[in-house]
Formats: C-alpha cells, structure tokens, sequence
C-alpha cells in the first residue's frame, strides 16, 4: 500500500490494520469469501480472521409483463417456466402481471395454454389480470382461469412491485 493511502486510512480513523476481502468463484457455483489476515500495527503479527465463508445469496422476486396476442402466449409461459427451471437462480416469488390482449393468456377460452397456466399456479406463480383490459375488451372475472387474480391497473401493478416490492422486472412477447 502507497505512504499517501496509509496515511488517507489512518486520519480517516481505519488505523494500519487491513483486511482486504474478494470473492472467489468455486466449482459448484457458490461463493466464497477470501480474507486476508490483519497486521497489528504495533506487534506486526497476523491477527486471526474468518476464511472460505460461504455468502447468503439474497432471494429474488420477478414480474413478468405480459401484453401481447395469442401468437406469443406460449412465449410467456416458457419464460415463466425456464426461470423457475433454472437451479443457478434463487427466485422466491414470481408474478405474470397481463394487460392489453395479453389477458386473453389468462381465459378458459382465450388462451392456448391453459394447462401450462394451471401447471404454473400449482407451482406458486401469481397470475393478475388487468381490470382495464378486461373492461376494454369485455371480459369478464369469471371467464379468468381458476387462480387468476385480478388488479385495477396493470401498469399499476407493475410499478408498485417494483418499487415497493424490489421486483425485476421483464417484458415477455
């Protein structure tokens, strides 16, 4: 470390003794902290730190919008279901927030995938359905495939998710 550093460190009250930390990737995909021992400034002898302590990965929640036409119904769904799939990503909460045509993928008789809908809710993803949509288009809460939430906006919905909730957020076809 420069003179000019030591210095910086020492009047802004950290003294002599660093601990420099990083991470280091491991062959099965977890995290390690690495640490350095620490100098006392004085005796000039490693002081005993922590080394290889695994870091919690934080858990993650994701929205998807959906509001396109039938074409891309199956689209949204493989999305859906490829990241709960993915065993590299901790996710612990996942919504399909549908406006516009896109809250046809959430009707008995609009939507082309149905059972896959189905499939996904028994796995925990919450479905919401645009009640502006559904007025636009005039759909009706009962013709919503069992499960199927509904919400006043789903723009509104998609914006209070992220902000209040710290959801990512990902347009799907």
């Amino acid at each position: 470390m420069s003179r000019s550093r030591r210095r910086f460190l020492e009047l802004a009250g950290v003294g002599t003794g660093l601990v420099v930390a990083g991470c280091t990737g491991s062959t099965d995909g977890s995290t390690e902290t690495a640490t350095s021992p620490t100098t006392d400034a004085t005796t000039q002898r490693p002081e005993e730190t922590e080394t290889n302590t695994p870091e919690s990965e934080p858990t993650m929640s994701t929205v998807f919008h959906f509001a396109s036409d039938v074409d891309e119904q199956n689209h949204a769904v493989a999305n859906v279901a490829n990241l709960l799939a993915d065993e590299s990503t901790d996710v612990e909460n996942v919504v399909l927030v549908a406006n516009g045509r896109g809250i046809e993928l959430l009707t008995e008789s609009g939507s082309e995938e149905v059972d896959r809908v189905r499939e996904l809710l028994d796995e925990g993803v919450s479905f919401r359905a645009c009640e502006n949509s559904m007025k636009a288009l005039d759909v009706d809460e009962s013709e919503l495939i069992d499960g199927v939430e509904t919400v006043p906006a789903g723009v509104g919905e998609l914006t209070k998710l992220q902000v209040r909730d710290d959801y990512a957020y990902i347009e799907t076809p």
